[in-house]
């Protein structure tokens, strides 16, 4: 029995006995292969993860404060985060309404925006030990049909880098959130795509602005017939804003390429809800700021009058009065600074608190170069929708930190954004100015058109409002005071104006 069972097992011998020495080398070098690109693929894993909780941690621990405030629009919050932080300073305005998912879009712009900040610091850093940097984001609201339109401008510079701007718009039915589209202002239509591309094109050539500083080729790819070539608009009150990438269709000294288009110029191609608005927008809505200025005008004129009657001989000269928002900044109105003094001019800083705060010895330069100082709020809210002690103390701790600074209190204030009310009047003491020459800096940041607006619109006894915090405004001022020269106009603080 023994002996066949043993017959048995050796009759069923395996048909190989040993393996090839080739599969073994196979099998051990992609066991090592596998081996190396888990080991790889961990070590990414594990340094993305430590890179972005750094940079989280980096953006979390950042100093700043945040305010909320009602804005004049219906149901919309503005957002303010200052960050006085040494190494990386921004001031950031945005815009927040009762619908989750448009807040998280806003945000998560925001967000991204301010982590590109922190990234690019820390990328020049490497190389310099000490250097400048600042973020600065704000925007515009336009309401038109019930759509609000937000336009948000970011302007940051770091070291020596070329500053960046941009402009990125969101657009919101208040009512239902929504968000609006440039297929739903054209209906879908594509030939209404292709006459808004044609116009477009048309637009650009025709600003004398721009001309010179258009690269054809790109013009072309920007402005054909495609849905996405059009998404970065605004709807505004009378007309549709396009607004183009830096330094894409034109070169840099052009800024941002905007093309605005009435509405009744494009009236058969708009969808039926914003054709019916034209009709109803032809009755002119009455201008708050420039009614104020009026009321400036009317008592400035009746001192003049009154001078004229005890100096008839002297001849009375043409003055302007150059104003500066929302600085002080180290760059720009530095180089402001340095502008003004070679024509001899004299202009009114309106400031910031909370930059007086982080640059004392740029506000303190300002005065010391004998120009008049006015006090901007602190955060540069909506004060109509503040209540009364938001109100004082946005005035009155910027009037503070300017006089500590500068050793001269302000008595003249600028409301942001040039709204006021009664309520903001009873609770400050300090002379009301507004403007009525909006070169629009903030918006085309284009050194050329800051002249174009200022020779269509300025006149005796104009007040200029521009923005010392751009830098195509300080490199549009050469121009700007150069023309003004030329036709006699003398160069005057907002006191001087009203002697």
């Amino acid at each position: 029995m023994n002996e066949s069972i043993k017959r048995s097992f050796s009759m069923k011998k395996p048909k190989f006995t040993e393996r090839f020495p080739l599969l073994d080398i196979m099998l051990t070098c992609m066991t090592i292969v596998l081996v190396l690109c888990f080991g790889y693929f961990l070590f990414v894993f594990l340094n993305s993860s430590t890179s972005a909780t750094s940079s989280l941690s980096v953006t979390d621990t950042i100093p700043s404060t945040i305010d909320e405030i009602e804005s004049s629009f219906s149901g919309i919050k503005i957002v303010t985060e200052i960050s006085n932080d040494l190494n990386a300073p921004f001031a950031i305005q945005y815009p927040q309404s009762k619908h989750i998912q448009f807040n998280d879009e806003v945000k998560k712009y925001i967000k991204t925006l301010k982590y590109n900040y922190l990234t690019d610091i820390a990328a020049y850093k490497q190389n310099h030990q000490t250097f400048p940097s600042e973020l600065n984001i704000s925007f515009e609201t336009f309401e038109h049909n019930g759509i609000y339109s937000f336009v948000i401008v970011k302007n940051e510079y770091i070291g020596d880098n070329e500053g960046e701007i941009s402009i990125h718009t969101f657009r919101l039915n208040p009512d239902t959130g929504d968000r609006i589209t440039i297929e739903h202002v054209f209906d879908y239509h594509l030939q209404h795509l292709l006459e808004i591309s044609q116009l477009t094109e048309e637009r650009l050539y025709q600003d004398e602005a721009l001309i010179n500083h258009l690269l054809p080729e790109q013009v072309a790819i920007h402005t054909q017939p495609i849905w996405e070539n059009f998404q970065n608009f605004a709807l505004a009150e009378n007309e549709i804003i396009f607004y183009f990438e830096y330094n894409k269709l034109a070169n840099s000294e052009a800024g941002i390429p905007i093309v605005a288009i009435p509405y009744q110029t494009i009236n058969p191609l708009l969808t039926e809800f914003l054709q019916a608005l034209i009709v109803e927008e032809k009755t002119e809505k009455p201008n708050t700021a420039q009614s104020a200025i009026n009321q400036q005008e009317a008592t400035k004129n009746k001192e003049i009058r009154n001078n004229n009657v005890e100096h008839e001989e002297i001849p009375k000269q043409k003055r302007v009065a150059l104003t500066f928002d929302d600085g002080p900044d180290p760059k720009v109105t530095t180089r402001i600074l340095e502008t003004l003094e070679r024509y001899d001019a004299k202009a009114t800083f309106f400031m910031l608190g909370s930059r007086v705060e982080y640059y004392p010895e740029i506000a303190k330069s300002v005065h010391e170069a004998g120009h008049e100082l006015g006090n901007h709020s602190w955060t540069h809210p909506d004060l109509t929708k503040a209540n009364n002690d938001k109100i004082a103390s946005e005035i009155d701790r910027t009037t503070t930190i300017i006089e500590e600074v500068t050793g001269q209190k302000p008595e003249i204030f600028r409301p942001p954004y040039g709204a006021f009310n009664d309520n903001v009047l009873n609770l400050t003491d300090l002379s009301m100015i507004l403007w009525d020459v909006d070169t629009l800096d903030w918006k085309h940041r284009n050194a050329s058109q800051l002249l174009s607006y200022v020779k269509q619109n300025t006149r005796d006894g104009s007040i200029i409002l521009m923005h010392d915090i751009h830098t195509s405004t300080a490199d549009g001022l050469d121009a700007v005071l150069a023309y003004l020269a030329e036709n006699d106009f003398q160069f005057v603080t907002i006191s001087e104006l009203s002697e």
